[in-house]
């Protein structure tokens, strides 16, 4: 094979950051290289690297990506289990973790017709099968952060991910201990922050392609800058915002999440001038003792103590809740369901706790009897519409939230029937996932 060879970065649903990043990694290189939002139209390519971001596409796209007769590479936040991924797709070879150098490396034993296994047993960070079995190489090395440019879709004006067209990344890793994110699984719990100047010309680039609203990612947004004994370096994370705004414009810059124990008045300043003027918090339970089995490293006085120092900068909240987390009984829901109330912030997001391979929660799934499981158990509420206890907690905070917000929103029977709908997609994805990953640990 030569760098003739064609490639495409395929996504399924979104142009995701990773796959932008991967893709432009692969032109620099020098390969002929493009990329694919979902599956329609044939793939004429030799070569198609996958992202998945999500485990139940493992099921929704097995059968396009079935389909695809290229060589086939799957990388993205599912290659954590690459066991799971080689159970119900047909590829070749699993990115595990941080994908530069071990896709380049795939590719260079491809273009010498050399991926015999003794020779890809050599390439750091992938899985690949060796007739039934399963070959994990050595973990990759960290990547490092200054890089190319990512190749950015000409339609990337019309991408809609919450609100913002693009999520770049201005840094990898959090020291946070959360047992349901995967983000210290999947990079580690080092920060490491790519530079001012890098992220300002990768922006500019994003603004010239069309991109208007740019949310900035990376896990909690204000570890942006910080060392080792340092959690938050609030002149490095005010100058990043203070120079993204200055390109985008304040209305048109998001900050996706910034952790409740990672945040103070100069951070809360920098979002109220530069952004545009929301924060979004994991408060996740109104329960110290659910608290501390996330892992989360908050008490319920410290969500508090946040709202308040937000409110003081005028600045809109919204917060995440997380139900039917493995041991979460009915009287931490409620602690849950008046912690809501007390807080009234202005959007409220809920989900039914997803157990990602790899994460803690995972492993509490795998080890909680489904007879012990809230999403598997049925519950006396709503009982014309079969909802499981995990789904009945998670559709009552949800109606609740709408009443409990700064400013109220009227319950009507669309909204109504627009929530229980979601709910039942949570419960019937976050179902399947965990059937896939209780499969699993027994195959």
């Amino acid at each position: 094979m030569s760098k003739s060879i064609k490639i495409t970065v395929l996504t399924p649903e979104f142009y995701n950051y990773g796959a932008m990043l991967i893709a432009g990694v692969l032109k620099d290189a020098g390969y002929n290289v493009d990329i694919q939002k979902g599956f329609e139209g044939i793939i004429d390519a030799d070569i198609v690297l996958i992202s998945l971001h999500s485990t139940i596409h493992l099921l929704k796209y097995r059968e396009e990506i079935e389909k695809i007769k290229s060589f086939k590479i799957v990388g993205g936040p599912v290659s954590n289990s690459p066991e799971l991924v080689f159970k119900y797709l047909s590829v070749d070879a699993v990115i595990i973790g941080e994908g530069e150098s071990s896709t380049l490396k795939i590719l260079e034993n491809l273009e010498a017709d050399n991926h015999e296994a003794d020779q890809l047993n050599e390439i750091e960070g992938i899985a690949f099968k060796k007739g039934n079995k399963i070959i994990k190489t050595k973990k990759t090395t960290s990547s490092p952060m200054i890089r190319p440019l990512p190749l950015i879709p000409e339609d990337i004006s019309s991408e809609n991910i919450r609100g913002a067209n693009v999520y770049i990344e201005t840094h990898r890793g959090c020291p946070g201990n959360c047992g349901f994110c995967q983000v210290p699984c999947f990079f580690g719990r080092d920060v490491r922050s790519r530079t001012l100047d890098d992220i300002i010309i990768e922006v500019k680039e994003f603004l010239k392609k069309g991109a208007k609203r740019i949310a900035i990612s990376g896990g909690t947004g204000s570890l942006y800058g910080s060392k080792k004994f340092k959690i938050t370096d609030e002149y490095a994370f005010t100058e990043l915002l203070k120079e993204i705004s200055s390109l985008t414009g304040p209305q048109n810059l998001t900050i996706p999440d910034i952790r409740i124990d990672m945040m103070n008045d100069e951070i809360l300043e920098a979002v109220k001038n530069y952004t545009n003027g929301w924060i979004f918090f994991g408060i996740e339970s109104g329960s110290d003792r659910m608290l501390r089995k996330m892992k989360k490293g908050i008490k319920v006085d410290d969500v508090k103590d946040a709202i308040e120092a937000a409110r003081k900068h005028n600045i809109k909240i919204a917060g995440s809740f997380i139900v039917g987390y493995p041991g979460e009984n009915e009287d931490d829901f409620e602690a849950t369901v008046e912690l809501a109330d007390e807080l009234m912030l202005d959007d409220y997001f809920v989900s039914i706790a997803e157990p990602i391979p790899g994460t803690p929660l995972a492993d509490d799934v795998i080890k909680t009897p489904l007879n012990e499981n809230l999403l598997f158990i049925k519950s006396d509420k709503y009982k014309n519409y079969e909802l499981s206890i995990a789904e009945e907690r998670c559709l009552n905070l949800m109606l609740d939230s709408y009443v409990f917000r700064s400013i109220p929103v009227a319950m009507t029977d669309n909204l109504f029937k627009t929530l229980l709908e979601e709910t039942k997609s949570q419960g019937n994805h976050i179902r399947t996932v965990t059937e896939m990953i209780l499969e699993e640990s027994d195959f």
